[in-house]
Formats: C-alpha cells, structure tokens, sequence
C-alpha cells in the first residue's frame, strides 16, 4: 500500500515531491510522514516556514484519506503553529476524525525529533470520486 500511494503522491513532479516530504508509516489508522528540513523550507528568522509545515500536515491528511481509496482536495483547514522548527526532522501524524460519503475530516500533529509538538490542525477533505 505504502509504495503505491508514494507512486501516485510523492514521486509525481509537483509540490509533494519538491518538498521531499516522505512517508515514515502507512496503515488504515494513521499515517506518519517526515521533512528533513533544509535551508530552503526556512523563512527568514531560521525557523521553518509556516508554509511548509502547512503542506506538509495538508499532504499528510490527503495521505491517509488516500489509504482509504479516496482522492480527494482540501476544502477548509485550521492550524495552530505551537512551537518553531529549526533543524533535524520532523513529523506528522494524521487521524481520521470521520469520513462521510463526500467529506472527510482529519486531525494532523506535527512533532520534532525529540516528541516537542510544534503544530496542531484540522483539515476538511472534499472527495473527488465520492
């Protein structure tokens, strides 16, 4: 399941790719992804750019609504940026708080290498072949 699904998000040209954003666990309960981060994923205090770690809690999301047989996009999202990221690797770990027939909700943690959570949010996913 794991090598499919990177087949189809990750190793695509695109966002997902760029970003170097890789798939640590896989399974129908949750998924687990990492960034290395790198000088490119900085903004300009040394700390890990906000975007960054919005695409790589909305890619994970997508990741596990993907485990589940869904495509899907995102339709509304919340964050919470906790505590900053400046080196080494971090990860994000995604629930499904419920999928409906159309609309899929999920809650996406992101922590450091050493457990510190940096981020919390919630992410509404529109299901593209419901």
């Amino acid at each position: 399941m794991k090598k499919k699904i990177e087949e189809i998000l990750c190793e695509k040209n695109g966002f997902i790719k760029n970003q170097d954003f890789k798939i640590e666990e896989c399974n129908e309960e949750f998924v687990k992804m990492s960034y290395e981060i790198k000088q490119e994923g900085m903004n300009p205090y040394d700390i890990v750019h906000g975007g960054v770690l919005f695409g790589l809690a909305d890619t994970t999301s997508g990741v596990l609504a993907a485990v589940h047989n869904k495509k899907c996009v995102t339709t509304s999202a919340t964050i919470n940026y906790l505590s900053p990221a400046k080196k080494g690797k971090i990860y994000a770990v995604a629930k499904s708080l419920k999928e409906g027939k159309s609309i899929g909700y999920y809650n996406v943690e992101i922590y450091d290498e050493n457990d510190k959570l940096l981020v919390t949010a919630n992410f509404n996913m529109y299901y593209l072949d419901k």
